[in-house]
């Protein structure tokens, strides 16, 4: 933590100014992704006395001495340092004039071209990609080296316009250059270069799995493991999910390199449970990782609640994949931090949880069908809730509040708090799909109809179904029926009135 003119920059403020781009005091952080931010000073004889002053970081600052003097100017011994910015990994024309200045001016000699070309890629990305295509292949006659950094610079400047397909493209002939080529790879580069694409949205699987076959091919085995895990993990902190095949190519590297599969596999996972990503991983992940994931609990405490803090948005929509999470959480022992089985249950509001889980379960809409698994697990969670007295919501949805039936009628018979929706609020409960499903555990609906808000909540449900002409269900339940006949009863009331004014 630094203070710097009264500010003090911890480093969670730290890397969140970094990523918007902001300019800190010289020497607040530490971090790998931080860059000194130079003054350079460049003098030529055409411009007299005046002085030519460029702030650059000090990873690019070789690269703008060369292409400067490329131009004739010279460079002022003295270079300051005035703050703190984000790395940035070396690009074209930089990475050619400093690794290859004899060639450099194959590079410089493409500039103006590039540019041209990126004022087309927004209106025209059609011209654009051919321009850059040609200038790849003109490119690679000459300093086939250059081809990577050449590609990865047109595809960034289609990432400006948001076309990810063209970016895709390009990043992917960098990396095919590399192998046609036999290129010797920068570990370190590449692996940042991946992670500006992945967090880009640019970098498909086939790159990926490609990447995978090329770190078996190029690295030993423990190595090849060693980069794709730290690639994997940033590139979920990175924002990105865990990608459908990840626990193969997991597996296929950690046999390889002879490693012990469980113990690798619980350190990746947990490092990739810690990311804000992993509420997006596919169902394949949490499939093949399910014993991982008991191994993993058992070990490490904090993963159950972890698994409680997930919803898992990626996993599917139905009653099943919902149900399928709840075993999950149940295997871990996660669940008895809910009912409070569990000695550091304290830890967990079970109240939050469960209006969380209400909300997802409707995956959008506004009800949910019925899931036994839920209604076993709050079943075991009422007296903690009861205990607890902080109010559950079920009513909250996307567009509209409405409400599980079963759930709410559960909660009520159990006396569990629950937060009202707001006044004049409409709540909507779909008699006819509660009625059609026919999974176990429907409820009697006693407890919701005993309660002044709940039957009302009823009574307006029967009146929206009824005007579909589908009663039958409703007069077949003993609850539905009585109020039912409430709102017949009230329905020709109505009637008779208006008939009395006629």
């Amino acid at each position: 933590m630094t203070t710097y003119d009264g500010f003090t920059y911890d480093e969670t403020t730290s890397a969140a100014l970094l990523d918007a781009g902001a300019v800190l005091p010289p020497g607040t952080t530490a971090r790998e992704d931080a860059d000194v931010l130079t003054v350079r000073t460049y003098t030529h004889t055409a411009l007299d006395e005046r002085k030519v002053v460029r702030l650059v970081p000090g990873t690019l600052g070789e690269a703008e001495d060369l292409a400067l003097d490329f131009l004739g100017l010279a460079r002022d011994p003295e270079t300051r340092e005035v703050g703190q910015v984000r790395r940035e990994t070396l690009g074209f024309p930089a990475w050619a004039l400093v690794n290859d200045p004899a060639n450099g001016h194959h590079a410089l000699a493409l500039v103006k071209d590039v540019e041209r070309l990126a004022r087309q890629a927004k209106s025209r990305p059609g011209n654009a990609k051919e321009g850059f295509e040609a200038l790849g292949e003109r490119l690679g006659r000459a300093v086939p080296h250059f081809l990577p950094t050449f590609y990865e610079q047109a595809a960034r400047v289609f990432l400006q316009h948001e076309n990810t397909t063209y970016a895709a493209a390009f990043f992917g002939k960098a990396r095919e250059a590399e192998r046609v080529h036999a290129l010797t790879v920068d570990e370190e580069r590449q692996r940042a270069v991946f992670l500006e694409f992945a967090f880009a949205g640019a970098l498909t699987v086939k790159a990926l799995k490609e990447h995978v076959k090329a770190l078996a091919a190029r690295l030993t085995p423990a190595e090849a493991w060693a980069q794709f895990r730290q690639l994997t993990v940033e590139r979920c902190a990175a924002g990105m999910p865990p990608y459908a095949s990840l626990p193969q190519d997991a597996r296929a590297l950690i046999k390889a390199a002879g490693l012990d599969r469980v113990t690798e596999e619980c350190a990746l996972v947990e490092d990739l449970l810690a990311s804000p990503a992993a509420v997006r991983a596919p169902a394949s992940f949490w499939n093949t990782y399910r014993a991982t994931l008991v191994v993993l609990s058992g070990q490490r405490p904090a993963v159950r609640g972890r698994l409680l803090e997930i919803m898992p948005a990626g996993l599917g929509r139905s009653t099943e994949d919902d149900e399928f999470w709840l075993a999950l959480l149940t295997e871990t022992g996660a669940d008895r931090l809910l009912t409070g089985e569990d000695g550091a249950a304290d830890a967990v509001d079970p109240a939050d949880w469960l209006t969380r889980w209400a909300l997802y379960r409707k995956h959008g809409g506004t009800v949910s069908d019925r899931s036994p698994a839920t209604l076993a697990l709050v079943e075991r969670m009422t007296e903690r809730l009861r205990d607890q007295g902080r109010p559950v919501d079920l009513f909250t949805g996307r567009w509209h509040a409405g409400a599980d039936l079963d759930l709410l009628d559960l909660c009520m018979a159990r006396d569990v708090p629950l937060a009202p929706p707001g006044a004049g609020t409409d709540v909507h409960l779909d008699l006819g799909r509660w009625l059609k499903d026919t999974r176990p555990g429907r409820r009697d609906l006693t407890a919701v109809a005993a309660d002044r808000h709940g039957r009302r909540m009823l009574y307006d449900a029967v009146g929206k179904h009824s005007g579909r002409g589908a009663l039958e269900g409703v007069a077949g339940h003993p609850v539905l029926a009585d109020v039912l006949r409430e709102w017949l009863d009230d329905a020709a009331g109505e009637l008779d009135g208006a008939a009395g004014l006629a």
